[in-house]
């Protein structure tokens, strides 16, 4: 099953979203793409956090 994250989800207004079976892999798409984006670090527990079934 799916799962995703988003920025908006995080309270960023951004559209980025990341879709994937593996939630390591969601884990590092989000914490790069906030690292470079947005200038923020988030820990690996925080953007866990965020994770939810896509659809």
């Amino acid at each position: 099953m799916a799962h995703q994250i988003s920025c908006e989800d995080a309270g960023m207004d951004c559209a980025f979203v990341v879709q994937s079976e593996s939630d390591d892999e969601l884990v590092e798409m989000a914490l790069l793409h906030g690292e470079n984006q947005h200038n923020v670090e988030m820990s690996e527990a925080d953007v866990r956090e965020l994770i939810k079934p896509a659809g």
